[in-house]
């Protein structure tokens, strides 16, 4: 559909109106708008809400930055396949308690005392809780033992992670979807429905669950709570089939955030129906997977979740009738992914499906690569943009980030609507209100909105791809997609700080998901081991691609000798072209290097081009 059908079919003459003024005023200022100043308060994101009828503005919150978890009573461990320990829970806890004697943990000369096995998760590996929790010193002392046991492939503690923006605090009333509209800050999804809506994928939203909404029940597929902890799901019990929010809030003080209903309504709001606002893939269904509760959400569930959604056997949980294309989480915690083998393990299993994986990069104004699950390989992790089509200030950064979506950039309560992230909420302060009554449309900030963009816009490219008679897009390829139809940034973000390839586009990833993509082949490259006699003629290519393992400290990728003249290309998680790459060298001859600082984990790739025709090159890759 067009932009005119769809203000048309939104059925309320003002929000067309407004939607069309501001795309007009922005038109005529040359696209862009001034970013507002930097409130100095230490923030990551904030957000309000409105209710129909109730224009007036309320007082917002501010949270703190994500802090590290101080403490751990939770530990998932695996033991190598056919070990006692692996095959038997008691077997297990008499080794955790022998090992805990070992590690000198004070007044455990007796063991850890209590010690409870709770669970075998998804990725077959044990879930443990003691008596009491242990400071990070104990905690590492306790991991450092369990390491040196031949029989452990991993153990770490089971992270706590939180949704990744605030509790809104009723604010101002709009209705405007500048994400999806505005000329260079928006993805430009109207121009994408005119193929697609995201007709036949499902997208996995694990979150704090949803709300019934009448601008979202049509597109709900039943989902699943995987809140193991009563005190954390606030609902009673434990895990069940009701993926509903019962609300996050910790205290009298706080207000629940509804957070999944919001990301909810991004992906796939009801649309055409009169009412509200739109969703990204409105055609596409949403299945509620419930992670965060009271005080966010353990590890250990999020990462069974992430293993049910995509259709893997989670014990003690009815298989996935309806698995997911598309996974979003809108949510993290402080951390290297490689010190959360337990998420990754969960992702590799999701991706293993064909399933991709979208999160979100974090508010910290911080490196990605030190939050997880947005430094985990084989995920597209999302930065946020503003209105000015620039990095917003809270949105983390750096060679983790895939690329960016509207995550909002307002600054207090006072910002203009044009800031906001607006999607679907309710008026409850703890618990939800019952619907209608409850409904509400809500603004908040934060890369929580921003990934629920780009999920959204896959599921517009699965739906393309098979629509147009192809396959469904892999991971690899969707990430590939998505970062090379990217529109630049109209406030191009600091060297120091970037945020992905660019704004995803709807309509541009759509449009190349229609024809066949292809993943060109790669030679491998071994640490340290020279590769001779490579050729090629002028203009020609040859791509290579290394394997980076975590804790490496600097990747050099290099050429030297031979006859003719090569320029090298490199990308993470993507093979480079030409014009699409995240390090180039480029000099007069074969003596080329490309060196990462900190690589992150996972695979790098390299392109040898001949600027002209080259013979008896080396190429080497040192880490």
């Amino acid at each position: 559909m067009n932009n005119k059908t769809l203000k048309r079919s939104l059925g309320v003459s003002t929000i067309a109106a407004a939607i069309a003024g501001i795309v007009a005023a922005y038109a005529a200022e040359g696209g862009s708008m001034a970013a507002p100043a930097v409130v100095a308060t230490g923030a990551t994101a904030l957000n309000a809400s409105v209710t129909a009828g109730t224009p007036a503005r309320q007082y917002g919150a501010i949270p703190a930055k994500s802090a590290a978890q101080p403490a751990f009573d939770r530990f998932i461990v695996k033991y190598r396949n056919g070990s006692a320990q692996a095959r038997n829970a008691s077997s297990m806890i008499s080794s955790l308690n022998a090992t805990a004697v070992r590690a000198g943990l004070p007044g455990q000369s007796r063991g850890i005392g209590t010690l409870q096995h709770m669970r075998r998760t998804a990725i077959g590996a044990g879930l443990v809780r003691m008596s009491r929790a242990l400071d990070r010193p104990q905690a590492e002392s306790f991991m450092a033992a369990l390491r040196a046991d031949p029989n452990v492939e991993f153990v770490q503690p089971d992270y706590i992670k939180q949704r990744l923006d605030v509790v809104p605090n009723d604010t101002h009333f709009s209705r405007l979807q500048w994400d999806f509209t505005h000329p260079t800050a928006g993805i430009h999804a109207p121009a994408a429905w005119d193929s697609t809506a995201g007709e036949g994928v499902i997208v996995a939203v694990l979150d704090t669950g949803y709300l019934d909404h009448a601008d979202l029940n049509a597109n709900i597929v039943p989902g699943y709570d995987f809140i193991d902890d009563v005190e954390v799901a606030n609902d009673g019990d434990g895990r069940d089939a009701d993926a509903h929010d019962a609300g996050d809030w910790q205290s009298d003080a706080d207000r629940s955030s509804f957070h999944g209903t919001h990301v909810a309504g991004t992906v796939a709001a009801v649309t055409n129906n009169n009412l509200g606002v739109a969703g990204v893939a409105y055609n596409a269904k949403v299945q509620p997977v419930r992670v965060l509760g009271r005080g966010g959400g353990y590890t250990s569930d999020i990462a069974d979740a992430i293993v049910w959604a995509s259709g893997g056997h989670v014990d003690g949980v009815p298989d996935n009738p309806t698995p997911a294309e598309v996974i979003n989480m809108s949510l993290g915690g402080q951390g290297l992914c490689s010190q959360d083998p337990m998420t990754q393990a969960a992702i590799d299993s999701a991706v293993s499906r064909g399933v991709t994986v979208v999160v979100a990069a974090g508010n910290d104004t911080a490196d990605a690569s030190f939050f997880s699950p947005a430094s985990c390989k084989h995920v597209i992790t999302v930065g946020a943009s503003g209105i000015d089509g620039g990095k917003a200030w809270f949105s983390n950064y750096g060679g983790a980030v895939a690329i960016s979506a509207p995550g909002g950039n307002a600054t207090s309560v006072s910002s203009p609507d044009n800031a906001w992230i607006w999607s679907l909420g309710n008026r409850g302060t703890h618990e939800p209100l019952p619907s209608p009554e409850g409904d509400a449309y809500v603004g908040m900030i934060g890369t929580s909105m921003a990934s629920p963009h780009v999920a959204g816009i896959v599921a517009l490219m699965q739906s393309a791809a098979v629509a147009a008679g192809n396959s469904p897009l892999t991971p690899d390829q969707v990430r590939t997609v998505l970062r090379r139809t990217a529109r630049p940034f109209t406030v191009v973000p600091p060297s120091a700080t970037p945020v992905g390839a660019g704004i995803a586009d709807a309509a541009a990833a759509v449009a190349a998901s229609k024809v066949p993509v292809t993943i060109e082949p790669s030679q491998a490259l071994v640490n340290r081991q020279v590769l001779t006699g490579q050729s090629g003629a002028a203009g020609g290519s040859k791509m290579y691609a290394i394997d980076v393992p975590a804790g490496t400290s600097a990747l050099s990728l290099r050429t030297y000798g031979g006859t003719g003249d090569v320029a090298l290309y490199a990308a993470y998680q993507d093979q480079p072209t030409i014009v699409f790459y995240d390090k180039v060298s480029r000099k007069l001859g074969n003596s080329e290097t490309i060196t990462f600082t900190s690589p992150l984990p996972g695979t790098y790739y390299l392109r040898v081009v001949g600027e002209k025709a080259f013979g008896n090159v080396s190429v080497v890759a040192t880490y």
